[in-house]
């Protein structure tokens, strides 16, 4: 019970601590961060030479990290693009949509943004074509550890992930890299894990790429 009580009081500081981040560094970080994050991406995309290159990113919610900049870019480059859609039908669940711009983009469950009804469902028997993951998450630290807000969705995206790309890599396709975007504010010396925690192998941050101890 101690383990998560520290893990909810951490959540509640980070939650405060990135709610009054002033919003012009907010802006300012983001567009520092993204820039960051398209250089890394473009030499990925690189190392694929003519190959589609798939980007799965989660869609910035009031204070997050703001993703729309890399996104354009992954647009302008040809990428394909996916966002989470959360299925209200199955609580706790959200299922990969494609979109092509931000008009691809609407106001979700409880307000969240997220791919409008006539983008194309991407399925989970294609996931394994998912090159790099974007994730949202409350801090981290730089063994990987992540926090997220306690809901879950992510830690049951992953396991499907893990599943559907043991079942399709061959030796030509490595696993998914798992990447977020975090402010300087959201880094934080040690994130108290769980076994069903997945850990991230890239941080984006304003100041640049740290490769993780995962």
């Amino acid at each position: 019970m101690e383990h998560l009580s520290d893990k909810r009081l951490l959540r509640e500081q980070l939650q405060q601590r990135r709610r009054e981040l002033d919003p012009e560094l907010r802006v300012q970080q983001s567009a520092e961060l993204c820039a960051i994050a398209s250089a890394y991406i473009h030499r990925l995309r690189e190392q694929k030479r003519n190959q589609p290159f798939t980007v799965f990113s989660y869609l910035a919610y009031r204070d997050e990290p703001d993703t729309l900049p890399l996104l354009e870019q992954c647009w302008k480059h040809g990428d394909r693009v996916l966002a989470p859609r959360i299925q209200r039908e199955q609580q706790g669940i959200f299922e990969l949509y494609e979109i092509s711009g931000i008009d691809d983009v609407e106001p979700g469950m409880y307000g969240i943004p997220e791919p409008q009804a006539h983008t194309a469902h991407y399925p989970t028997e294609r996931w394994h074509e998912i090159d790099l993951v974007i994730v949202p998450g409350l801090g981290y630290d730089r063994s990987g550890g992540r926090i997220g807000y306690g809901g879950g969705y992510y830690d049951r995206f992953m396991a499907q992930l893990t599943v559907a790309d043991r079942n399709h890599r061959s030796s030509h396709k490595s696993s998914p890299l798992l990447a977020a975007p975090a402010f300087h504010q959201q880094l934080v010396r040690h994130i108290p894990m769980e076994p069903h925690d997945f850990r991230i192998h890239l941080l984006f941050t304003p100041s640049g790429v740290i490769h993780t101890h995962e």
